[in-house]
């Protein structure tokens, strides 16, 4: 039986940014990366030549062809697909990167092989920065005992953590990250774009509103919940909340939902709090169910 270790030749199916950046941590790391594959013969070649001995390709067949270990980091969409048409060796394990789905992509290979998912909760902007991503995150493992084992060394080479997410649990995990990572920015977007009301660009309010971005982000993870959350609904602060109510129905209606949606929903994690007493929660509670636009 076949040992996967940092000496097994590890292929890259993808060479987009989660892929390329995973083939260079894993480089970093002394783990022996041997073909990065991408239907852009480019892509796979600006991947590639950052590693030593390295191989690009476009053909999919020959970079599995070559390796022990294979992950594949394209969209969700295609994973099953190169997993079905695919010839795979007993000796071989494939690995996908997807956060939304499980093992079960894989139900269609019909060789012995070893196989699992390994997908980081995090974000990458570019295949360099990315790479440098992979360190003190967590990764969602799951898949065969010796792959399982396999992945936890990764992560630890990665000086980060792991938890086990098995199939029927994959899309809520993913959730939490789409909801903290994709719309979080888009949040900030829709936030910093209400500057342009007070005669500055979006681009000042970036500017402006990412210090305190990191220092919201600093205090949950220092302080955790309840604790790290401020503002006017933690303080009871009506008369502010009222302002807020009324400028965005007349300047900004478009995020007056959001506002009230995302304020009623923070209601559950400061119900406990002595500042707060229950006859202004409900004052409030009432006031921003009856501006919502159902």
């Amino acid at each position: 039986m076949m040992e996967f270790t940092k000496k097994s030749k590890i292929a890259i199916v993808g060479a987009g940014k989660l892929g390329g950046s995973l083939a260079l941590a894993l480089s970093a790391a002394s783990y022996n990366v041997v073909s990065v594959f991408s239907r852009n013969a480019n892509s796979a070649l600006n991947v590639s030549k950052e590693i030593d001995g390295c191989i690009p390709s476009s053909d999919i067949q020959e970079t599995i062809n070559v390796a022990e270990i294979v992950f594949i980091t394209t969209p969700d969409d295609v994973i099953s697909k190169i997993a079905s048409s695919s010839k795979w060796s007993n000796s071989q394990a494939v690995i996908h990167c997807s956060g939304a789905s499980g093992i079960e992509l894989f139900s269609s290979i019909e060789s012995r092989i070893e196989f699992g998912s390994f997908h980081p909760m995090q974000t990458f902007s570019s295949i360099k920065e990315g790479s440098k991503s992979m360190q003190g995150i967590t990764f969602a493992i799951d898949g065969t005992d010796r792959i399982v084992g396999f992945l936890k060394e990764i992560t630890n080479s990665f000086n980060s953590g792991f938890v086990l997410i098995p199939s029927e649990y994959k899309p809520m995990y993913h959730l939490t990250g789409t909801l903290m990572g994709n719309l979080l920015l888009e949040y900030a977007a829709i936030s910093a774009k209400l500057w342009e009301q007070i005669g500055y660009d979006q681009e000042k309010g970036i500017q402006s509103l990412v210090p305190m971005m990191r220092q919201v982000a600093d205090n949950l993870e220092n302080i955790g919940l309840p604790e790290a959350l401020a503002g006017p609904f933690v303080r009871g602060d009506i008369g502010t909340i009222k302002k807020h109510l009324e400028i965005l129905k007349e300047d900004a209606p478009q995020v007056l939902n959001l506002y009230c949606e995302l304020a009623l929903a923070g209601f559950y994690f400061v119900k406990d709090d002595i500042e707060m007493n229950l006859e202004l929660k409900e004052e409030i509670t009432e006031m921003l169910e009856s501006k919502l636009q159902r």
